[in-house]
Parts: structure tokens; C-alpha cells; sequence
């Protein structure tokens, strides 16, 4: 949903005192934010509002943003509210510098930072009652669907669910997959192969933020010290291998990581705290898998074959195509 200058600022102007710099932002895939400042507690203060459809997403930053923690920095959210045709949120703004923009030396300070907040994050209750303190308006439906976040349901019928629903957010990628040069198989193998590694496989569960790229995280300029992890609209209850995987499955997008052995690295932090460290490389299989066969159907969904065929190729390092080498 379009939101421009002049509604954001009154929507804003509605809700918050002394509502000033409203400024856009780079848009994400989902949403619309704005930058602004207005008073908070009789000071001013520096926000960070967005708006979309999809209130779910917005439900999971007021969610998240009660875990705040000094090992994972979730910024506070003050109010999520209804707009015409969609929501709004709006919460703290953290300054800082994103993951991606950092060079090898501060990729190797920020991972045991990544981990540390993947650890706190561990401890987080498996619930979703959110904050009493963040301003939810009329008419919000503050309700999340266990199933669809993974709660109530084992691990590997949430990593199997990848139908095409057409009427769903992202539905309708199953065709253009099919007609796009790189096509549908390796989808349809890889999710078969997704099916047999995880029968049976049950790994503690804990929450998953599911994005930790794509300027979701800012850290110091050094990469020394996590500034904020935020955009929670991915998050679900799963095995928190999951958020591992996803930060070695996109190494080669970003120069910084992409000689990191991550993988290594993580083994060797959480291997203290993990009672199902054994299967370590089973399970990041596993979710790497999903993180191939989830990103052909988007791209499929908005259209983008380069990055189709970019993710195939990495998707052959996890699936039965590594098998085939392995084996000749």
C-alpha cells in the first residue's frame, strides 16, 4: 500500500505531540517507512514509523520488542494502529551501520555479537502476549497464527508447508517458476529431499528472526557491538540453526562475509549451550534447503530470473545435487 509524505505525517500528527522531520526512508518489500521525531515522555525523540498491509509483521516488532536485552538491542515500539487500507507502527530509531556495508575484519568482530544475540534470543519464552505498554488502536487484530509462526506444530511439517497459495502474500510463483529458464525441478526435488532429511528430526525450539540481512541489523562502525536488531516480520518458532544458516546460505551477496567460515565459527560458540550439537551440519542442511526453495519462489513471485538462477546455483551446494558430487 502507497503511503505518502503528507498522510504519514498526519497519521502521525494524530497520535504523537510535536511531530517533525518526517522524511522517507528506502522502502522494504513489505512496507513504507518514514523517519520522524516527536515527543516521547516530554522528550524528543528519534522514530522510526512504517506502513503496510500486512499486520502481522508489525504485530511481531511489537512482539519482539519487549525481549530488548543488552546482548539483543530490539527497539521499543510505541504504537501500532490502523490506517486506511493497512497499519502503522512506529518505534525507536537506532543509529548505526548495517551488516552488509561491513569489510572482513568487521564481519569477524560482529558474528560473536550475531551469536550472542541468537543466544539471548534462545531464551525467549514461546509466547506471544505482547507489551502493555505500546498504544494498539481500534480495531487491530493483535493475533498471531500459531501455525504459521510454528507454534503447535513439529518442525518438519512446518519446513514441508511450501504449497503455492494464490490468495497468501508471495502466491501465484509456482507458473512463473516453471516458465522461467532455470525452472521448477530442482524446487521439486529439493523440496522432496526437505521432507526426508527432516522426518523425525526435532531440534529445540526457540524463536528465529529469519532476516538478518537485508538492513535488519546495524551494528558499530567496527562491527564491535550490536546497535539494533529490528523488522521482526519473519520471525517464527524453529530451530535457531535456522538464523545460522541463513547468514552462510547469503555469504557470497556480501564481500565482507564471503570468506567467513560462519558455519565453524557458530558450531564452536553454541556448541556449549546445545544438547543436539551432533546433528549440527544435518540441521543446517536442512534449513538452508528451505532457505533455497522459499527464495526461488519469491523471486519467482516478483519476477526477478537473475536472482533465480543465483539462488539454484546456491541451492546445489545443500540439495541431492551435492550428493552427486560427492558421490562421483
Amino acid at each position: 500500500m502507497p503511503m505518502d509524505l503528507e498522510q504519514a505525517t498526519s497519521y502521525l500528527s494524530d497520535r504523537f505531540e510535536n511531530v517533525c522531520d518526517v522524511a522517507p526512508v528506502l522502502a522494504g518489500a513489505w512496507s513504507t517507512p518514514y523517519f520522524f521525531t516527536a515527543d516521547i515522555d516530554g522528550a524528543a525523540t528519534g522514530l522510526v514509523a512504517r506502513f503496510g498491509p500486512h499486520v502481522d509483521d508489525f504485530v511481531k516488532d511489537v512482539l519482539a520488542s519487549g525481549w530488548s536485552a543488552p546482548a539483543l538491542p530490539t527497539p521499543r515500539a510505541h504504537a501500532l494502529f490502523a490506517v486506511e487500507d493497512g497499519y502503522g507502527v512506529v518505534t525507536e530509531r537506532h543509529s548505526g551501520t548495517f551488516l552488509e556495508a561491513l569489510d572482513p575484519a568487521g564481519w569477524s568482530r560482529a558474528l560473536p555479537q550475531l551469536f550472542a544475540a541468537i543466544d539471548a534470543l534462545r531464551q525467549v519464552p514461546l509466547q506471544t502476549r505482547l507489551p502493555s505498554d505500546v498504544a494498539v488502536g481500534d480495531g487491530v487484530d493483535t493475533r498471531l497464527d500459531a501455525a504459521q509462526i510454528g507454534l503447535g506444530i513439529s518442525w518438519h511439517d512446518w519446513l514441508s508447508d511450501l504449497s503455492d497459495e494464490p490468495d497468501q502474500r508471495g502466491g501465484g510463483w509456482s507458473r512463473p517458476l516453471a516458465e522461467s529458464p532455470t525452472g521448477d525441478r530442482s524446487f521439486h526435488e529439493g523440496l522432496e529431499l526437505l521432507a526426508t532429511l527432516s522426518d523425525g528430526l526435532e531440534p529445540p525450539r526457540s524463536f528465529v528472526h529469519c532476516d538478518l540481512l537485508n538492513r535488519n541489523v546495524t551494528v558499530a562502525d567496527d562491527g564491535g557491538a550490536l546497535r539494533a536488531v529490528f523488522d521482526w516480520g519473519c520471525l517464527f518458532s524453529g530451530d535457531y540453526v535456522y538464523d545460522i544458516a541463513w547468514l552462510e546460505f547469503w555469504a557470497p551477496w556480501h564481500a565482507g562475509m564471503a570468506r567467513l567460515d560462519v558455519r565453524e565459527a557458530a558450531r564452536a560458540h553454541f556448541e556449549p549451550t546445545d544438547p543436539a550439537i551432533d546433528a549440527f551440519d544435518e540441521r543446517m542442511r536442512v534449513c538452508a534447503i528451505h532457505i533455497g526453495l522459499c527464495h526461488l519462489a519469491y523471486n519467482a513471485f516478483v519476477g526477478n530470473l537473475d536472482e533465480i538462477a543465483a539462488c539454484d546455483r546456491r541451492l546445489a551446494r545443500y540439495d541431492a545435487r551435492c550428493d552427486a558430487v560427492a558421490t562421483n
